[in-house]
């Protein structure tokens, strides 16, 4: 932003300035281009204060759920850091508002485009708000990911109420923002040319190096001291406002360095997985296995009531009662699952396209491998990393439509795609040869796409934007028990295409070879919160909402009954290749998992998301970042409240936390350690 030299008359003996006068310093560039370019600049600015405090407006949304019982002083710095950030996050189209200043020629032009990206950055704000309010992060890597990976559209449906409100408050705002350069450049250019000195709250110098400046260097010299003392209260309290948080020269939080003292994703790590691959004896059986995963499948969700196909499946069993996913979303879910790996891991698999082991080793063995997916295999990216070793025809996520009507959309049709397609597979195969099945199901992800179901009152659509901004209450309730019911109506209709897989499984078994069996296993990625401990949906916390799923194992050597003892997802590869003859004594060289059938009494247990790993313990649920220096460590409660005595705790679990960040480490390469 350019600031404001003292005006002179058209009489000024040195002529620095002649107000109006076309090439002077300050005057119009060209006969028609609009006012002088001081004035430009001068409304430019004032546009952008006006965005900031607009901004600053739209952010408060950032504190409506900040915990209860804060102190004044640490709410008067919340404030504080929110004003600061919205500045410095406004630096960036700041700049491109003056550089258009500066070199767009035709003023009319320069003041459309201006707005219009003034409009879209207060857009953005907005939407990271929506954001934050559902999920408890803001537009981060994962949700850069999200917009950009080819097959996202799966995960993510907007709707075209979102896209054209979206499109309506954009173009209102740069209509009123167009006006508003406008309106500010002439009485600008007035101002200049009478010999004035504007307002002082109106000077850049004032207000950028008297009000924002201070402002600045307070807060993040505040969010410095608070990380240098290990002051949890003060980092969690202003975590939900986004921006540079300034750490003091790269030191490790105290408690973190005591405990871990390492990165638990090292940014030069090398994957060195794994150390050694497992082998399926030729003489050990080949029982066929199939593996299908509910999306966001919570724990409560089974029963007779919501899935009766399953239920009955469940009968006959092994039922895991407290059983834990790998992680809060799809990748680290199907990760721990079928690498054995936590989601620590996830960057150096996709580097390098590593398939599991598992994988390879049934692919070894002679299995036939198949994939069937409502949801798209390339994102996540799993068709560069879990099916890598595979043919693409053996992978089928995408589904044309039926007498000339374009493909669906809908993933509870695709559900729907899924059972006639793998019923299709099953008529045509080799019945000599065995099979791994892998079936993923999508209907009850958001935004929970059914066709109706018992479940009432529900929702016919899913607005996010109603979600994030419905405020705690009687309104907010009555919004759960919708949100709620529509995700069980979609479980619903899942649990009947489980149920026409099941039994074309059955049908198509008679002609297998004597000896051979089936293992089933159906299970969820992860789990989906909505509303109970303030967030919707999953990827945002390890409370059991999101991390707690239904896990059903049934074949041969394994007991019908309940399990109570703790399981994880990490669990599942090693299992499946040891019922199939794989050396159990080898499992540590590719597993961090235990032995579904044999779990210990009692462990802690890890499960990942895109920049933590939480720890499941007696002291509470640790969050621990990837890369120390971009977080602090925290202990929350199994409801996801900020524990006290957090030194207190990390050195109660010291040998978990150890034994942690040596599991995140031991298949990188040994430079790193």
């Amino acid at each position: 932003m350019s600031t404001t030299p003292r005006a002179t008359s058209s009489a000024d003996p040195v002529g620095r300035f002649q107000p109006g006068a076309a090439g002077a310093p300050g005057g119009r560039a060209a006969s028609g281009a609009g006012p002088s370019l001081l004035a430009r600049g001068h409304a430019t600015f004032q546009l952008w204060l006006v965005v900031v405090g607009i901004g600053t407006l739209v952010g408060s949304l950032w504190l409506t759920r900040e915990p209860a019982g804060l102190p004044l002083w640490l709410r008067i710095y919340t404030g504080a850091s929110l004003v600061s950030s919205v500045a410095l996050l406004g630096i960036v189209p700041g700049l491109l508002m003056g550089a258009l200043t500066r070199w767009v020629p035709r003023w009319t032009w320069a003041t459309v485009v201006q707005a219009h990206l003034a409009a879209w950055a207060l857009a953005l704000l907005y939407s990271d708000t929506v954001v934050f309010r559902l999920m408890r992060y803001h537009m981060n890597g994962a949700f850069v990911n999200l917009v950009t990976t080819e097959g996202s559209g799966d995960a993510l449906h907007l709707g075209a109420y979102i896209w054209l409100t979206a499109g309506v408050i954009v173009g209102l705002l740069t209509l009123a923002f167009t006006l508003f350069l406008r309106w500010r450049a002439r009485v600008e250019e007035t101002r200049l040319h009478a010999g004035l000195r504007g307002h002082l709250v109106l000077q850049p110098r004032f207000v950028l190096l008297v009000l924002l400046l201070p402002l600045v260097v307070f807060e993040k010299g505040v969010w410095a001291a608070a990380e240098w003392a290990g002051e949890a209260e003060v980092l969690h309290a202003t975590r939900s406002v986004p921006g540079l948080k300034l750490r003091p020269s790269q030191v490790l939080d105290e408690v973190g360095a005591g405990m871990l003292g390492v990165h638990l994703r090292p940014e030069d790590a090398r994957l060195a997985w794994p150390a050694v691959a497992p082998e399926l004896p030729a003489d050990a059986p080949r029982h066929d296995v199939f593996l299908c995963v509910l999306d966001s499948w919570r724990a409560d969700a089974l029963s007779e009531e919501v899935t009766p196909h399953i239920a009955a499946f469940a009968e006959g069993a092994r039922r895991f009662q407290d059983h834990l996913s790998s992680g809060n979303a799809t990748r680290f879910g199907l990760l721990g699952m079928l690498y054995g790996l936590h989601g620590s891991y996830w960057g150096r698999v996709l580097e390098g396209g590593v398939p599991p082991v598992l994988v390879t080793a049934l692919q070894a063995a002679g299995y036939e491998v198949r994939v069937f997916s409502a949801a798209s295999m390339s994102f996540p990216e799993f068709r560069l990393t879990a099916w890598s070793s595979l043919e693409p025809e053996a992978v089928l996520d995408r589904f044309d439509g039926r007498d000339g009507e374009p493909a669906p959309r809908r993933s509870d049709v695709k559900d729907t795609c899924v059972a006639d397609a793998v019923e299709e597979w099953l008529a045509t195969r080799d019945a000599g040869r065995p099979y791994f099945c892998f079936v993923l199901l999508d209907a009850p992800h958001q935004p929970y796409f059914n066709p109706g179901g018992p479940f009432q009152p529900a929702l016919e659509s899913l607005n996010y934007i109603e979600l994030g901004t419905t405020p705690a209450g009687p309104e907010q309730e009555a919004l759960r028990e919708e949100v709620h019911n529509t995700y069980l109506n979609a479980v619903h209709h899942s649990d009947a295409v489980v149920g026409r897989l099941l039994t074309a499984l059955e049908e198509h078994e008679a002609a297998r070879p004597e000896g051979r069996e089936r293992i089933t296993l159906v299970t969820g990625d992860h789990g989906e919160e909505f509303g109970e401990h303030g967030y919707w949906g999953h990827t945002s916390n390890f409370t059991a909402a999101q991390v707690r799923v239904p896990f059903l194992l049934a074949g041969p050597g394994i007991p019908s009954g309940d399990e109570p003892r703790p399981t994880s997802h990490l669990d599942v590869s090693n299992t499946l290749l040891e019922l199939l003859g794989a050396d159990a004594a080898l499992r540590s060289s590719y597993s961090l998992g235990e032995d579904l059938l044999a779990p210990p009494a009692a462990r802690d247990r890890a499960m990942g998301s895109w920049a933590h790993m939480g720890l499941w313990t007696e002291s509470g649920l640790f969050s621990l970042p990837l890369e120390p220096e971009r977080d602090f460590l925290a202990v929350m409660t199994p409801d996801w409240r900020l524990l006290p005595d957090r030194e207190a705790r990390f050195e109660a679990e010291s040998e978990a936390l150890t034994r942690l960040a040596d599991e995140c480490l031991r298949f990188l390469s040994p430079t790193v350690r």
